[in-house]
C-alpha cells in the first residue's frame, strides 16, 4: 500500500535550459511554461571513482488519470553543483538532457569530472512536455530516506505497510511463482538493494592468518555464486579447504524507530541524520561504525569442528546451542551464529521491500513440509540470484543472498533470552548498547531487560499481536491469528523456562513458517534435527 506524496506537483514557469554541449535543450530557461510537473525520479544512486561519478535513475512515467493523460514526461535533466545540491535547473551545471526514458536505469551515465576531490552534488529535475520541472529533494544523487508505517493494529497483511519518504507510491516487489522470475516493482537497482549495499563474497577467518582474516578474499556473481565476480573463474564457495566463508555482505544503513500510538514508523538512510537513527550491526564499542557487517549465505554445517557456511555440505543438525555457539566462534574473533541485532534490521527490510507481513504468499513457502529426511544440502539456490522463492513446500527460499532465511530448520541465534516469559536483550556484543554483559550468553544475564507483556494466547498459534520495544526491536505478544492475518508467521512460548530463541521455521511447520517465525519454548541445551544455527561476522 502507498501514501499519496504531498507537493509532487511543482510550478516553475520555465523550459528545461540546454545541458552544456549537447545543443539538446527544450527550450531558453527564461521561457515560460504553465501546467503540472511528472513524478520525481526514483533509485536515484551515485558511485564515485576518482573522477568519474556513475549516475543510475528511473524516469517517471506520464501521469494518467481515468485514462487521460494529465502530464507526459518530456525528459530529466542532470544538474551538477559544488558543495550544495542544485535548488533548481540553473543552479549549477547542466551535464545532460536525457530525452530516453529509464536510459539510466541500469546502465550507469558516467560524468567526468574536473577535479577528483571535489565535492560534487547531483540532482534530477523531470520535466514535462511544457517545461515544468519536478523540484523534490528526493531527486537528490548521494542521500536517502525510505521509509515505511506498520499499522499495528491492522489486520491485513497487505493493507499493514504504508510506504512513505523516498518510497512513497513505489509498488512493492514479488516472487512471479507463475513465471519463475522476482519482479522488483519500483525497487529495481534501488541502492539500499545494490551491490554497494548487499553483496555476496568469500570471507576469510582466522585459518587465513593475521594479515588476512576477516578481509574479502573476493566478491561472488551474484546470479552464480560459483563463480568469481568479474572474471567468471571458479569460486570456493562449496571448497571446505578455504580458510573462510560464504558470507554476505552488508553496508552499514541508520535506521529510525519511531513509535507513534498504534503506528510504528521505520526509516533507513545511508546517513545518520539525526541521534536517533542507529546501526547496531556496525556499532563498535568505542561508540564509531564498521562500514560493513555479514551474514551467512548458507546454513551452517559443522566442518572439523567449526560451524561453515559453504555450498554443497550437509546441513548441522542436533546439536545444542553452546555446541552451535563455539563451533562458530570456532572461526576467530567477530564471528559468532547470527543475532538479534541483525535479524530485527532484516525482517524490517523484509517489510520494506515487500510491502506486506505475508512472507510466503510474496517470497515463496520454503521447505515447509517434512520431516529430517526434507532437509536438503546447502546450495540449492546458487544460481537463483539475490531473492526467490515458490508456491510449492520443497523448495529453499532466498533472501538477499541467505538462503533458507525461513523453514527448513529453525536458526538458533545470540542477543535475545525469555526468562519466565520476560525479554532480556544485547544488541552488540560490546556493552555500547547499554548493557552490562561483554560478548552474548545463553542465560541472559547482563542483557537489557524488556518492559513487554510476556507472550499470550496459543503456543504454536499465528501471531495478532507484535510490540516495538523503541530502538530494541519488535516482538510477537500475542498468538491468536491465522496464516492469512496480521503477520502470518507461528510463534511458541513457554513461560515457565529460561529459553534460548530460534527462529524462522523447520519442515514440519508448514504455513507457521515465515520471516517472523520465532520460538521460545526451548532451553539452550535443547537438540534435535529440525534446530541449527547460522554464521555472523562482526569486525
Amino acid at each position: 500500500m502507498t501514501e499519496n506524496q504531498a507537493g509532487s506537483i511543482v510550478y516553475l514557469g520555465k523550459a528545461a535550459p540546454t545541458a552544456a554541449g549537447s545543443g539538446a535543450g527544450t527550450g531558453d530557461s527564461s521561457s515560460s511554461a504553465s501546467g503540472f510537473a511528472p513524478q520525481r525520479v526514483i533509485n536515484a544512486a551515485i558511485v564515485k571513482e576518482g573522477n568519474k561519478c556513475s549516475l543510475t535513475w528511473r524516469d517517471p512515467a506520464d501521469t494518467v488519470i481515468e485514462n487521460q493523460i494529465i502530464c507526459a514526461w518530456a525528459g530529466t535533466l542532470i544538474v551538477r553543483k559544488t558543495g550544495s545540491y542544485p535548488a533548481d535547473p540553473t543552479d549549477g551545471t547542466v551535464v545532460l538532457d536525457n530525452k530516453t526514458r529509464n536510459a539510466y536505469a541500469q546502465t550507469p551515465f558516467v560524468d567526468t569530472v574536473p577535479d577528483a576531490t571535489a565535492d560534487y552534488k547531483y540532482r534530477a529535475f523531470p520535466y514535462s512536455a511544457n517545461g515544468v520541472f519536478n523540484l523534490q529533494e528526493q531527486n537528490r544523487f548521494g542521500k536517502w530516506v525510505f521509509t515505511f508505517k506498520e499499522l499495528m493494529s491492522e489486520s491485513s497483511p497487505a493493507h499493514r505497510i504504508v510506504y512513505a519518504d523516498d518510497c512513497a507510491n513505489y509498488t512493492p516487489a514479488k516472487m512471479d511463482f507463475t513465471s519463475d522470475v522476482f519482479d522488483w516493482g519500483d525497487w529495481q537497482n534501488n541502492p539500499l538493494f545494490s551491490l554497494d549495499y548487499i553483496r555476496p563474497c568469500m570471507l576469510y577467518n582466522d585459518d587465513a592468518g593475521a594479515d588476512l582474516k576477516g578481509k574479502v578474499a573476493y566478491y561472488l556473481d551474484p546470479n552464480d555464486h560459483t563463480k568469481k565476480y568479474g572474471t567468471g573463474e571458479a569460486s570456493d564457495v562449496a571448497n571446505p579447504d578455504f580458510p573462510g566463508n560464504a558470507m554476505v555482505q552488508v553496508r552499514r544503513v541508520f535506521k529510525k524507530v519511531v513509535v507513534a500510538g498504534n503506528t510504528v514508523i521505520k526509516s533507513f538512510s545511508n546517513e545518520k541524520l539525526d541521534d536517533d537513527y542507529e546501526c547496531f550491526s556496525c556499532k563498535k564499542a568505542d561508540g564509531t561504525y564498521a562500514e560493513f557487517f555479514y551474514v551467512p549465505m548458507f546454513p551452517g554445517s559443522f566442518i572439523n569442528n567449526k560451524v561453515r557456511s559453504l555450498s554443497g555440505q550437509t546441513v548441522m543438525q542436533s546439536k545444542t546451542a553452546t555446541q552451535e555457539i563455539a563451533g562458530a566462534t570456532a572461526n576467530g574473533a567477530g564471528w559468532y551464529t547470527e543475532v538479534l541485532a541483525d535479524n530485527q534490521y532484516f525482517e524490517d527490510l523484509f517489510k520494506l521491500l515487500f510491502g506486506t507481513t505475508n512472507g510466503q504468499s510474496a517470497l515463496g513457502e520454503g521447505v515447509s513440509t517434512g520431516e529430517a529426511s526434507a532437509l536438503k544440502t546447502t546450495g540449492t539456490t546458487v544460481s537463483k540470484g539475490m531473492m526467490y522463492g515458490a508456491s510449492t513446500t520443497n523448495v529453499a527460499v532466498k533472501f538477499c543472498y541467505m538462503e533458507h532465511w525461513w523453514a527448513h530448520q529453525w536458526r538458533r541465534f545470540g542477543g535475545l533470552i525469555f526468562k519466565n516469559g520476560v525479554r532480556y536483550v544485547k544488541l552488540t556484543a560490546s556493552t555500547v548498547d547499554g548493557s552490562t554483559a561483554e560478548g552474548y550468553n545463553t542465560t541472559g544475564d547482563g542483557y537489557i531487560q524488556l518492559d513487554l507483556p510476556a507472550p499470550s494466547g496459543s503456543s504454536g498459534g499465528y501471531i495478532s499481536k507484535i510490540q516495538q520495544a523503541g530502538k530494541h526491536g519488535c516482538f510477537p505478544t500475542v498468538m491468536s491469528g491465522s496464516e492469512s492475518t496480521y503477520l502470518c508467521d507461528g510463534c511458541w512460548f513457554n513461560n515457565g523456562i529460561v529459553a534460548y530463541p530460534f527462529r524462522g521455521g523447520s519442515a514440519n511447520a508448514g504455513r507457521l513458517c515465515g520471516p517472523f517465525a520465532l520460538a521460545s519454548n526451548a532451553a539452550a541445551a535443547y537438540a534435535a534435527w529440525d534446530f541449527s544455527a547460522a554464521l555472523s561476522y562482526h569486525p
